[in-house]
């Protein structure tokens, strides 16, 4: 990948550092009531002062991102929590990880997760979920990061094994079903039996990219690059025709219809295909990456009222789209993709409501997780909310690969 470029300028830039520069004053003083982990606390937000203390070092983010990473690792040794990346123990090591990558400081020996890590993924069957967000491909985006270290090499390998063990032949390719009881209700309601997910937060894609980034490493090579072939065909082979609408649903099921769903990063072609295009560099796939590029073109050229978008998170939300067709634009160089990233971060800007929620922005989410409980909230996490925002608006206005990214599989490799 060529080296990383700004793609915003004059004054929608200064508008974005603006609005970043406001986020990070708001947030630098929260007290931490949402947690320490990488998705929705501490450990998320210290990113985003790390991101900002590459860019301006004499402001002294470098502090910030210093003080939200101790708290959170202090959250490793005084509490019980579950593995995962996006809510667990191996998501804040993951980014201690990522912050020393930036000079500043983290824990220096995290041997001991490592081990417990193993002897977790070394049990068999594997009966956990298989996905990114609570799974085996977080725990793997985990282990790359912690890299040449042995116990890494041993996780790593014991990853593709697990994954191996939950594939199952689909077509003229491989894919990972999930159980009806890995289903939230209104899910479990559509898909009694289960289904093949198809989004890149819980579901095939990531695990795909995930296989491919551990072969392009030399661990389990040739199994790894196997399945994440086999992974990308059926991926490529259940899109839907060329129509006015997504070309990837977000599941599929033997005699369930199947219909197109929203633009995200969780759902829809968007992460879909970004995840293929990371598959693609990963294996030095020339035709994947082709196909993947063509149908982020269509999706990057769908109108606005297609999207479902209707706030500025990372997840499902303008901001998420804007960092996913900018990541595309970095690798391909193509201006449909510089254009589209651009006009989503626009609107992400005009989101704001001045006096309302953080730093003038709210998020349509349910603090319950219930349908029931959907409204307009102030949230400062990084996937749903705030910080996650000004991540995204903050790798669009400086000149710096971002270095966060990879907890959305989204880091395409150079």
């Amino acid at each position: 990948m060529k080296n990383w470029t700004t793609l915003l300028d004059g004054e929608l830039r200064e508008q974005a550092l603006r609005t970043v520069d406001e986020i990070a004053e708001v947030l630098q003083f929260s007290q931490g009531l949402e947690g320490p982990s990488l998705v929705g606390g501490l450990a998320g937000r210290a990113l985003l002062f790390a991101e900002l203390q590459r860019g301006r070092p004499q402001l002294g983010h470098g502090g910030h991102a210093e003080r939200l990473i101790h708290q959170a690792a202090l959250a490793i040794e005084e509490k019980p929590l579950l593995p995962w990346l996006h809510g667990g123990f191996t998501g804040i090591a993951w980014s201690i990880e990522r912050l020393g990558a930036l000079g500043l400081h983290g824990l220096e020996d995290m041997d001991e997760i490592d081990q417990v890590l193993l002897d977790l993924l070394t049990r068999q069957p594997w009966s956990a979920e298989y996905d990114l967000l609570q799974g085996l491909v977080g725990l793997g985006v985990y282990a790359l990061e912690r890299l040449p270290r042995p116990l890494a090499v041993q996780c790593l390998e014991a990853i593709v094994a697990r994954l191996e063990e939950r594939s199952t032949r689909a077509g003229s390719g491989l894919s990972w079903w999930t159980p009806p009881h890995h289903l939230p209700p209104q899910q479990r309601a559509m898909y009694t039996a289960g289904c093949f997910n198809l989004g890149a937060a819980h579901g095939v894609p990531a695990v795909v990219a995930l296989l491919a980034l551990i072969s392009r490493t030399g661990v389990a090579e040739k199994k790894a690059r196997e399945l994440a072939q086999g992974g990308a065909r059926w991926l490529l082979a259940n899109a839907l025709p060329h129509s006015p609408g997504a070309r990837f649903p977000s599941a599929v099921a033997p005699g369930v219809d199947v219909t197109p769903c929203r633009s995200a990063w969780c759902h829809g072609d968007p992460g879909v295909v970004l995840c293929l295009v990371v598959t693609a560099q990963a294996l030095g796939d020339e035709q994947l990456e082709r196909e993947a590029l063509a149908i982020a073109r269509e999706a990057a050229l769908r109108p606005e009222e297609q999207s479902g978008v209707c706030d500025a998170g990372l997840c499902h939300g303008a901001a998420g789209l804007g960092h996913i067709y900018n990541r595309l634009y970095q690798v391909s160089g193509d201006a449909t993709f510089k254009q589209t990233a651009t006009e989503w971060f626009t609107r992400t800007l005009r989101m704001r409501r001045p006096g309302e929620g953080v730093a003038g922005f709210v998020f349509w989410s349910s603090p319950t997780g219930k349908n029931e409980d959907m409204g307009w909230i102030a949230d400062k996490s990084l996937l749903n909310g705030v910080t996650g925002t000004a991540l995204a608006l903050l790798a669009a206005a400086q000149p710096h690969t971002p270095l966060w990214d990879g907890m959305l599989m989204a880091s395409i490799p150079a």
